[in-house]
């Protein structure tokens, strides 16, 4: 269903070039095009990715990383397409230096699909990003003033290819890979959510620290 639908569109809308239509159809047509075509992009790209996850064919190469200079990077790269005006997208980082031994490039993933989702789904107040290191691992938090997540969709937010988890930008798998990337890296990834509210995502991924420095209060 997710692959017809926007193929059809595709095939529909260039089709109508056929037809006799005006300067401004012919923009609309464009459009349809080129947004679905990005969007059929993305769900064959997830498609594939997830098939090597369950394939185990995704490589997990932890190796000692700063997580205290590429943890920003990740939280802007996920809301950066994705932001409404007049909400607040804090990025909280209380280290100077943090060098754990973790697959930043595919936590990394984990971290920009997560603060995607609350960016899209915040239309007032706050995203607010953090973490910390205690008890050997690694903690980041995602907080939104959100929509929140009403039962029924909590409940199969981790399903594949479950229309009822699938908005107008995402592919519906966005969630389902982050469950299943954050188990291969030895992780957890709980959610607290209340409707109208907000969500609270939180993602724990056990590793060694070998240097820890917080940053100096002034």
């Amino acid at each position: 269903y997710q692959i017809r639908t926007p193929l059809n569109i595709v095939v529909g809308y260039a089709e109508m070039f056929q037809t006799e239509h005006t300067p401004q159809e012919e923009e609309v047509f464009i459009k349809e095009i080129k947004d679905n075509s990005a969007y059929l992009l993305n769900l064959i790209n997830d498609i594939l990715f997830l098939s090597r996850l369950d394939a185990r064919m995704v490589e997990i190469n932890p190796q000692p990383c700063d997580f205290a200079q590429t943890f920003e990077g990740h939280c802007h790269q996920g809301w950066v397409n994705n932001q409404h005006e007049g909400v607040k997208y804090i990025v909280e980082n209380q280290y100077e230096k943090l060098v754990v031994n973790i697959d930043d490039a595919n936590l990394g993933r984990i971290i920009e699909q997560v603060v995607k989702n609350a960016a899209e789904h915040t239309t007032h107040g706050s995203v607010r990003v953090h973490y910390e290191y205690m008890g050997g691992k690694l903690i980041v938090a995602v907080e939104d003033t959100g929509t929140g997540i009403v039962p029924e969709m909590m409940a199969h937010l981790f399903d594949r290819f479950n229309n009822s988890t699938v908005n107008s930008k995402g592919t519906g798998l966005g969630m389902p890979i982050c469950k299943e990337l954050i188990t291969q890296l030895g992780g957890t990834i709980d959610i607290n959510t209340e409707v109208d509210k907000g969500t609270t995502v939180w993602i724990m991924l056990p590793c060694e620290a070998t240097v820890v420095e917080h940053k100096k209060e002034v």
